[in-house]
């Protein structure tokens, strides 16, 4: 008897389907399957990429139907609507259930840029007649990004590459231009980002990365690692050394001042225990004695927040707008050559960028916003 090679494309299956292996009983046999990345409408055999239009209308995409509900073990599918962003600067990602700014690399491979399609759904994209497209290599980066540039210069409009003293990524230390919210010029623990807001243009700086703190030799540590700090010792907020309070096997939880073990549902909302920070890397953070809530077994009650709008209000150089956090002195939701500022009657609204003038600017007034 002649054997089937499996995860093999076409015949004995249909066209799209691959032979593969499945259970019937307590037998292992061979079934035609829709192969990974795949889907099949029910009562069809034609397999279908996901996340993608495919046999959907257009403004839909093709999402994966939990197989629990089919007790064959099919990968099926179904047409589903994408969910609506914060305002038309976002585009949602289906792959992964998230909003992403356009024109940015967001979840794309590099090289590419997230776009909306002529069928509406994202999808990442490099076209020759586009404006992040850069002929030497042939690939599509973002602007104000360093992209395909040296060290110090971004990928601005035209496209070019250069740096430009009235930008907010400029560095006058080094005369150089970086990447917002990137290491750029700083040292260990630092990101270059947005500090100064003036009326001529907000300038970035180095500064501490979130949840770190500088310490008396001027790197910024992680908190609530050791950092510079004797053996039993650790970083707190300040950047000063405090014994750790916790025995071992405890975690230290700075909202209550208090230990706990990992595991414990107090003093969690509902549906999560104390768990290990997550975020922490130890190769290069070292060993972190903060303790977090995560999701347990039960169902998390917590919704993830999409966009820390709240936390925008008191951040330096961000304004929210349309239910997004925007950092300010950038292009943002503003056409191009005008980015967003703040006035002196506090608004926030699209302005031309220094050196552009209309028309080849457009100073949208539409776009204000009480801040």
């Amino acid at each position: 008897m002649k054997k089937l090679k499996l995860k093999v494309k076409g015949h004995p299956c249909a066209e799209t389907q691959e032979l593969s292996p499945g259970r019937w009983g307590g037998r292992t046999i061979a079934e035609c399957k829709c192969p990974p990345g795949t889907a099949q409408l029910p009562h069809t055999n034609t397999c279908h990429k996901l996340f993608e239009r495919g046999p959907c209308r257009p403004g839909e995409y093709f999402a994966p139907v939990e197989e629990s509900f089919n007790k064959r073990g099919e990968r099926q599918g179904m047409c589903v609507r994408p969910q609506q962003c914060a305002d038309e600067t976002l585009i949602y990602w289906p792959a992964d259930g998230k909003c992403y700014y356009r024109s940015t690399q967001g979840p794309c491979y590099p090289g590419s840029v997230l776009e909306a399609g002529e069928d509406g759904i994202a999808n990442c994209s490099c076209e020759i007649s586009g404006p992040h497209y850069w002929p030497a290599d042939g690939s599509c980066y973002p602007h104000y990004t360093r992209g395909p540039c040296e060290k110090g210069q971004l990928f601005l409009p035209g496209p070019k590459c250069g740096c430009e003293s009235h930008l907010p990524h400029y560095h006058n230390e080094t005369g150089a231009c970086y990447e917002l919210d990137s290491v750029g010029p700083c040292s260990r623990g630092h990101t270059f980002s947005i500090a100064e807001v003036a009326p001529h243009g907000s300038r970035a700086e180095c500064r501490c990365k979130s949840f770190h703190a500088r310490a008396a030799d001027g790197v910024c540590y992680r908190l609530y690692t050791r950092g510079p700090c004797a053996q039993d010792e650790m970083i707190a907020r300040g950047g000063r050394c405090t014994k750790v309070p916790c025995a071992r096997g405890r975690l230290y939880v700075p909202e209550r001042r208090r230990c706990y073990r990992p595991g414990t549902p107090e003093p969690c909302p509902a549906g999560e225990v104390v768990a290990f920070d997550f975020e922490a890397r130890p190769a290069i953070d070292g060993l972190s004695h903060n303790g977090v809530c995560a999701c347990g077994n039960g169902a998390c009650s917590r919704r993830e927040v999409r966009l820390d709008v709240e936390a925008c209000t008191t951040r330096r150089g961000t304004a929210p707008y349309n239910g997004t956090c925007h950092i300010l002195n950038t292009q943002g939701p503003c056409p191009e050559n005008s980015w967003l500022m703040r006035d002196q009657k506090n608004n926030i609204r699209c302005k031309c960028m220094p050196g552009r003038i209309p028309p080849n600017c457009d100073e949208d007034t539409r776009v204000v916003v009480k801040s």
